[in-house]
């Protein structure tokens, strides 16, 4: 692998973040077209390699809901393909940060061990910069786009501007659940339930949701985050999880919304 030419690769897309987005809210975004939303890849550029050759050229939005490194066979290759393709064509996609591009997680589950045995250790470190200028959201078509879910405190997504940017470990409460939580039903008298993930992580409840989605005009939430077999619904429909690794054995699935604004499920 080039080193010099993932310099650049890496250089470029920081560069983009920092000019195109002014906040970790990548915007509020009106598409009179077909829009992609990939989720978790982890490594699977044979994954992340279809959905460009197979899907996005009948896309007018591609929206990536993070997790492209850790557990996977090409971790690197796969971030790298896909940074390159946003750099190329920066009003085609957007990329989102996943909990798994922060170094608290992907120092542990492989990616930092991949860089040190690929370009060396001390590279690690445009990566962690990279990572911290990620957003973390962006709103299209009605939908609300998160790696994660909804945090404890969030009101109004005009209050994601307001987060600390650049980010290296996201310790603001809800910077880091905007990367950690999940949708769980039955729990709408406690609307949010301390999670199985770990201290400071949350499920939250339907009334949640509900409040969310009033309060802000939007139709529903479009996320990552959990293992599914391509997809799962929750909240009747209004919580939409895509799930876009054959992690765990399960299919590869990514959502495509539909010009007149249906939902297709598709597996790669």
């Amino acid at each position: 692998m080039n080193l010099d030419e993932v310099k650049s690769v890496v250089g470029s897309a920081v560069e983009m973040y920092k000019s195109k987005y002014d906040s970790p809210f990548a915007g509020n975004f009106e598409v009179n077209g077909n829009v992609i939303f990939v989720g978790d890849t982890h490594g699977a550029i044979d994954v992340t390699s279809k959905v460009f050759s197979d899907f996005a050229d009948n896309a007018d939005l591609v929206v990536f809901l993070g997790d492209y490194v850790d557990r996977g066979e090409d971790q690197l290759g796969n971030l790298l393909l896909i940074l390159r393709k946003m750099v190329e064509n920066p009003n085609k996609y957007i990329v989102l940060r996943g909990n798994h591009e922060s170094p608290i997680t992907n120092e542990y589950y492989g990616f930092k061990e991949e860089v040190k045995e690929k370009l060396g250790e001390e590279n690690y470190e445009m990566f962690i910069e990279l990572f911290s200028y990620m957003p973390y959201a962006a709103a299209v078509n009605g939908y609300f786009c998160v790696h994660g879910g909804l945090p404890m405190g969030l009101e109004k997504i005009e209050e994601i501007k307001k987060l600390p940017r650049p980010d290296v470990n996201p310790d603001n409460p809800i910077a880091f659940q905007l990367l950690w939580n999940d949708p769980r039903e039955g729990i709408d008298d406690l609307d949010f339930l301390p999670s199985i993930r770990g201290e400071g992580i949350y499920f939250f409840g339907k009334r949640v949701v509900d409040n969310f989605l009033e309060n802000n005009s939007l139709k529903g939430i479009i996320r990552g985050h959990e293992v599914a077999d391509g997809f799962r619904t929750d909240m009747s429909g209004k919580v939409i999880t895509v799930f876009s690794s054959r992690y765990h054995h399960m299919r590869a699935g990514i959502l495509v919304m539909r010009k007149e604004g249906r939902f297709d499920y598709a597996y790669v």
